[in-house]
This record gives structure tokens, C-alpha cells and sequence, in this order.
């Protein structure tokens, strides 16, 4: 007699089979609409295909080039063309968003490092005194630009992320998810920025003001994946004829704040200057003129990125550097 049991265990297996296979298929799509479909990461591989286009018209130019990078601080900053044009220096600007996090900034950018050139880290304080494991975006866009060593086996430093948790990372978040739907229901950009706003060396500005408030604000120590990220990169630059400094990106500061943000950027630097040289900002990344500012107290607008190119231009050009002896009076005299 055949058991009253037996059609109910050939269902669950098969239920099971079906359910498994939903969810892979879920995933699978979802992780194709992440690295080929999302606008943040569609955007992000326009950028990459702008800034390795320009890298290369300058290694073929001049033979060696300058590949500043950073958060999107250093995106809205640095204009290359200015640069090239004014101070007849190749300079690439390699910045992404701060979201991807800065063990898949330091990847994405010495992928592209060559003997001879000079790198220039730009990376926000905060990035470096914060945790150094890539987030969910990190992961995607090292997915997304085809370069997941990035994160499963990253050179420099940074824990390195396992085959699963990187690829559960694909999907997008239900914050992705549902800011995505309101704007499309409000019939709003997806995107506040767009490829249209960079220009070819990588730099990008915005027609977009806000209201700013700030000193952003920054940890008292580098993490010690920073520091070891750090050392690995000067020694990786000194084995191949690279020349490497740090440079403090600008941020805007109201005038009461200045000297003590000042101070803390002073004590940033002294750790920073540990590994790499810094190079000399007579400003220490404070500047008190909200009007130079667009959307974000990194992003600075046409004016404020005139300033900060020209600077930056003139202490690349003269390779000025803080010594620490200096660093120590100028906090003293703040």
C-alpha cells in the first residue's frame, strides 16, 4: 500500500527547488540591474571611461602624468585642463564619489599609476580616519567597471571581501529602491549629476546650489588600514620612480570654527606626513567663503575651484612640501 506521505515529500522537494530558484533568478537580476542598469553606477563607468581616456592622452602627450585622487571632494576641485593650460602640468583627476569607500578609491586609481608619473592623494580626512572596508557601493563599482580583484583580493591594504559577501552586495538597497521610485513619480532626475557636467580631465562642476553648513568633521587618528594602506602605497611608488604626496582637500568652515578645525586638520596631517609628504596649503583645508561652495561643503563651484586649482597648481609645480617642525610651530601660533 503505497505510503499517504509519499505525494507530500516529492512536493517539498520540488517546492524548494522552485523557491531556490526564484531567488537566484532575483538575485541575478538584480545584480544586472546594479552594475549595468543603476544611474549612480552607469554614471560612475562614464566617468572611468572619461578619466582613463585623458590619462591616456597624457601619458601619450608627456610622457608622464600627475593622478590626483579622492572622494568627490577632489572631483569638484581640481580643474585638469586648468592645470595643463596655466601650469602646463598633465594632471588626471581621479575622483569618485565618497560612497565607494577608500580601499576601492586607492584600487581604482593605481590601476592606472605608471613609472614616472606622480600620484597625489586627496583622499578626505574623514575617508582616512574612518572604517576602510568597501560598502555595498565600493563593491558595485568594482563590479560594475569590471575590476572585482578590487575588492576580493584589493593590493593595498583593506580587508578583503569573500565571493559571497561581495556578490550579495549587487543588489541595491531599499533606500536605492525607493528614492528611485519617488523621483521617478515626482518626474525628477534620477541623478543630480550627469556626464555633462565634467569636462575631460575628469573635473566636474554643478548648477546646483544648497544651503551649507560645515567644518566637516573627521576622526583624531588614521585607522590602522589607512596606515597600512599608506606605507604600502609610498613603497609601491619609491620601487617604481613614482613621486607621491598628500594633499588636503578645501572644506568649507564658518569663521568661528576655522582655528580649530585648522588645528585638528594640523594634527591629520602630522599622522599622514608619518607615511607620505604633504604638500603645504597655507589654508589647512579651511576656507570660510560659503559663496565658493555649490551643493556640499566639498564641492566647490566655479570660483572656489578656480582657487583651489591655482593653489594646487603652484605647490604641485614647486613641490612644496610641510615638514613637521612646521606643522608643530603653526598649531602653536593658532
Amino acid at each position: 500500500m503505497a505510503s499517504s506521505i509519499s505525494p507530500f515529500k516529492t512536493r517539498v522537494p520540488r517546492l524548494a527547488a522552485a523557491l531556490l530558484l526564484t531567488a537566484l533568478t532575483a538575485w541575478l537580476g538584480s545584480g544586472l540591474y546594479t552594475v549595468e542598469l543603476s544611474p549612480d553606477m552607469r554614471l560612475f563607468k562614464q566617468e572611468a571611461a572619461l578619466k582613463d581616456r585623458w590619462a591616456e592622452k597624457m601619458t601619450r602627450e608627456f610622457g608622464a602624468k600627475v593622478l590626483v585622487f579622492g572622494g568627490s571632494s577632489c572631483t569638484f576641485s581640481l580643474d585638469g585642463e586648468r592645470l595643463l593650460n596655466q601650469f602646463h602640468l598633465p594632471v588626471v583627476n581621479y575622483g569618485y564619489g565618497a560612497e565607494v569607500g577608500p580601499m576601492v578609491l586607492t584600487e581604482a586609481v593605481m590601476s592606472q599609476v605608471r613609472p614616472g608619473d606622480t600620484l597625489i592623494v586627496a583622499v578626505e580626512p574623514g575617508l582616512l580616519t574612518g572604517p576602510f572596508a568597501a560598502p555595498a557601493a565600493g563593491v558595485q563599482f568594482a563590479f560594475a567597471l569590471q575590476h572585482p580583484g578590487w575588492v576580493i583580493h584589493p593590493a593595498f591594504s583593506g580587508p578583503a571581501d569573500g565571493w559571497f559577501h561581495a556578490l550579495a552586495a549587487l543588489r541595491p538597497g531599499s533606500y536605492h529602491a525607493f528614492t528611485l521610485l519617488g523621483k521617478i513619480a515626482g518626474h525628477r532626475p534620477l541623478m543630480r549629476y550627469a556626464i555633462t557636467d565634467f569636462n575631460p580631465s575628469g573635473f566636474a562642476q554643478t548648477k546646483v546650489r544648497l544651503p551649507i553648513t560645515g567644518p566637516p568633521g573627521h576622526g583624531p587618528e588614521l585607522s590602522a588600514d589607512t596606515r597600512a594602506m599608506l606605507r604600502q602605497v609610498r613603497a609601491w611608488c619609491d620601487q617604481r620612480q613614482v613621486r607621491v604626496a598628500y594633499s588636503l582637500p578645501w572644506g568649507y568652515t564658518p569663521p568661528d570654527a576655522k582655528t580649530a578645525f585648522q588645528k585638528s586638520n594640523i594634527d591629520f596631517l602630522r599622522q599622514v606626513n608619518e607615511f607620505i609628504p604633504v604638500l603645504k596649503d597655507p589654508l589647512l583645508g579651511a576656507d570660510t567663503n560659503a559663496e565658493h561652495y555649490a551643493d556640499t561643503v566639498w564641492h566647490l563651484s566655479g570660483t572656489g575651484s578656480a582657487l583651489r586649482t591655482d593653489a594646487f597648481g603652484a605647490e604641485l609645480k614647486n613641490w612644496d612640501l610641510w615638514t613637521d617642525p612646521e606643522l608643530r610651530r603653526l598649531k602653536a601660533q593658532l
